[in-house]
């Protein structure tokens, strides 16, 4: 029988038991830091190895993320080389993340920054100009994994002008795609509304700052849902002060908690998630770690996979 050590608070809930019970009856699941008294498992499921966990065991077969990011798992020492990776495919994750997609695209296009500071200057200042239409604000997407692909769908369904944006070319029907450092900018260039989902890679830390920031439509709103090492702070603060940026929205931050000194708290054209824009859902969660083990047990290809099997990369 098949042993899951669960090492996620997500996990320790009866709505997931429920679920993980029906869809995978023959397991046997522990909680750390209760495991099986030999301490060897077959799958580890943790979005991230807590503190006192020790080294992963060598028994290990497949390794699940409690996240749709798996970057700082796979970072950890104590994670060993051999088994597969896949990450959280949860739909109920993934719809509130386009829900936080579609809020800051209508505040783009009903101009609220600027309602907002006039109505901090007690300022009655209609402005016709400014009113825009869904097809006429254009919406750039960085990442077309599952989610970031939920996202640029559904924001084009509902009529916004959408390009997206990958590492590597994927293709969106419907939807003006490009891939690569080349065609970063052909995405990004007079964007009204900026969505960042990446996975955070060297290549895509830092991303965005100036240069992206210069290519953007003047006022833009630019939205950080992926890690915080994606953001330039300090390019930021430039572009808020400016006016080339005109609001920025910031779910993932370099350091979590944010410092209570730290500027983006005050700042006036900024407003700030404690990293909830998209939370996993228990059922939904348990119903992924399920789909995985079925995966696994049949031989067949996991899904959400994040980092092959050792043989598998080395015959790659």
């Amino acid at each position: 029988m098949l042993r899951i050590l669960l090492a996620d608070p997500l996990a320790y809930d009866a709505a997931f038991d429920a679920v993980l019970a029906e869809l995978a009856p023959h397991v046997e699941t522990y909680r750390w830091p209760d495991g099986p008294a030999d301490g060897r498992y077959d799958v580890l499921a943790a979005w991230r190895l807590p503190d006192g966990f020790g080294v992963v065991s060598d028994s290990v077969k497949l390794v699940f993320c409690f996240g749709a990011g798996a970057d700082h798992l796979l970072a950890d020492p104590r994670l060993p080389a051999h088994p597969p990776v896949v990450r959280l495919l949860d739909a109920g994750q993934a719809a509130q993340l386009v829900d936080y997609a579609h809020h800051v695209a209508f505040a783009r296009l009903q101009n609220d920054q600027k309602y907002l500071d006039d109505q901090r200057r007690h300022l009655w200042d209609p402005a016709p100009s400014l009113k825009r239409t869904r097809a006429t604000t254009r919406v750039a997407v960085l990442g077309l994994g599952p989610i970031g692909t939920d996202v640029a769908t559904a924001l084009a369904a509902t009529g916004f002008a959408v390009r997206a944006w990958s590492r590597r070319p994927r293709r969106l029907e419907g939807i003006d795609t490009s891939a690569g450092a080349e065609g970063l900018p052909d995405c990004v260039r007079s964007a009204d509304v900026l969505v960042n989902l990446l996975p955070l890679h060297p290549q895509t830390a830092d991303l965005l700052g100036e240069p992206l920031f210069s290519l953007l439509a003047d006022g833009a709103y630019v939205a950080n849902l992926g890690r915080g090492g994606h953001l330039d702070e300090l390019a930021l603060r430039g572009a808020l002060d400016s006016g080339r940026i005109g609001c920025a929205w910031i779910d993932a931050f370099g350091e979590e908690p944010l410092p209570s000194s730290h500027w983006l708290w005050t700042h006036d054209r900024v407003r700030l998630t404690p990293h909830v824009g998209g939370l996993p859902t228990p059922a939904g969660s348990a119903r992924s770690l399920a789909a995985a083990i079925a995966a696994y047990r049949a031989g067949a290809p996991l899904p959400g996979l994040v980092r092959a099997a050792a043989a598998t990369r080395d015959t790659a």
